[in-house]
């Protein structure tokens, strides 16, 4: 006998998907940014740059690179901001996911534990409607879950890449890239090492 409340279930998940995952949904968005986001990266990348070389010309090369990080310093922060916003997004829109796969489980579990091997046609259809709206449920929470992370990584590597660079510029060139005044005696452990291995991982998070 055909289930009304498998079918119930099967429209919810149906409704739930459409809802979280439409055309401007929050991974679309976020692939947007974050191709944003490697154009600057490439123009940022200080790969080819020794900062520890002496010398006038070196020293020519290292302010430039500094003052371009500084052109495009609050530009950068503006999308690591949107990114911020879309990882709380895609956090909640996976609670949401995560909630009506396990009501959906639930009622997948009623259904199948009355299902007789004598079933109609009417009812095998349905059940194989069923169980591909949970693979489409599961998959969905997959790729949602591997978002979550990659947006945790990204925002998180950004912020501590970008602090880092404040920090150096300040501290070793005297170049506040944040705009505004120069904060007087400013201090702190400048680390280069940290800011090329911390922009190399942020680079390979977004590729």
């Amino acid at each position: 006998m055909y289930s009304v409340e498998m079918k119930n279930a099967v429209s919810s998940a149906q409704s739930c998907i459409d809802l979280c995952c439409g055309p401007q949904n929050v991974a679309v968005k976020s692939a947007e940014y974050i191709s944003a986001f490697v154009k600057y990266l490439d123009v940022l990348d200080p790969s080819g740059i020794d900062f520890l070389k002496n010398g006038f010309f070196a020293g020519i090369r290292i302010k430039k690179y500094w003052q371009l990080f500084s052109e495009h310093y609050n530009k950068v922060q503006a999308i690591i901001e949107e990114l911020k916003k879309n990882r709380l997004i895609a956090e909640n829109t996976l609670t949401t996911l995560k909630r009506e796969l396990t009501a959906y489980q639930s009622a997948l579990d009623s259904f199948m534990s009355g299902f007789s091997e004598n079933a109609d046609a009417e009812l095998l259809d349905q059940k194989m409607v069923a169980l591909n709206m949970k693979g489409i449920l599961e998959n969905t929470v997959a790729e949602y879950t591997a978002l979550t992370d990659r947006l945790a990584g990204i925002t998180t590597t950004a912020a501590d890449v970008f602090t880092n660079a404040v920090l150096i510029a300040r501290v070793n060139y005297q170049i506040n890239l944040t705009g505004g005044e120069m904060v007087g005696g400013a201090s702190g452990t400048a680390d280069i090492a940290g800011f090329r291995s911390g922009f190399s991982r942020l680079y390979s998070m977004c590729r």
